[in-house]
């Protein structure tokens, strides 16, 4: 395992911008299979079970176009991510607090790199806002624990 360098930040972007185009690509494929199958069913249906099969596609549908906005909001948020080293805890610093490495950047979840799970969150996290403006070594309080900062890349 290798230690995490301000480089590990630019690694991270990458893979994230990644992840993040392939979920759109693969809501935009699943959009695209919704509307070949409501054309299909219109074709060949009539009835309570082409009401309910449309109904149906309509909320998949729904639900898809959902996906896609929240996977292209948190592309963008991503990007105008600065990717320098920090002093404080700030959008874009990357911090190891006792339960792991956290990067300040949107609220994607875990990224594995180079053998290491970083936690993906946003600035406005609660876990964030107690630790907003910390340098290394400064503690704040989350929950009723005490965390420590141990370093901010």
């Amino acid at each position: 395992m290798n230690t995490p360098s301000q480089e590990t930040k630019a690694a991270i972007l990458a893979k994230s911008q990644q992840i993040l185009k392939d979920q759109i690509a693969d809501i935009q494929k699943q959009l695209s299979d919704l509307q070949e199958s409501s054309e299909v069913e219109e074709k060949s249906s009539a009835g309570d079970k082409y009401e309910t099969h449309q109904e149906m596609l309509n909320q998949n549908r729904t639900l898809l176009q959902k996906q896609l906005s929240s996977s292209k909001m948190m592309l963008n948020q991503i990007n105008a991510v600065p990717v320098k080293p920090m002093q404080i805890v700030d959008e874009g610093a990357l911090i190891k607090v006792p339960m792991g490495w956290i990067w300040v950047s949107t609220p994607m979840g875990k990224v594995s790199f180079d053998g290491i799970d970083y936690q993906l969150v946003s600035k406005d996290s609660p876990l964030i806002t107690s630790l907003w403006g910390l340098k290394e070594g400064e503690s704040g309080e989350f929950r009723g624990n005490k965390i420590t900062i141990e370093k901010i890349l």
